[in-house]
């Protein structure tokens, strides 16, 4: 079995915290229909992957990053 490298963030609090910063901390409202249910979610697992992958990373500037590129595109 490959050495998988370990979760510093799990996907629901990263979905959690990429919730929080669109609606609160941006003020920006949100549709959760199925598509952006789903967006969401591939960048929470995104964000986990980016997080858990190297050292030193910021989870919550990782995070704010990819909510700026999910606002962005809506």
């Amino acid at each position: 079995m490959k050495d998988q490298p370990k979760q510093r963030i799990t996907k629901e609090q990263a979905l959690s915290f990429l919730l929080t910063h669109i609606v609160v901390e941006q003020n920006r409202t949100l549709v959760l229909d199925q598509l952006a249910l789903f967006n969401l979610s591939n960048l929470a697992l995104e964000a986990v992957d980016q997080i858990s992958g190297k050292e030193g990373i910021i989870p919550h500037e990782v995070i704010e990053a990819l909510a700026v590129e999910f606002l962005d595109n809506q």
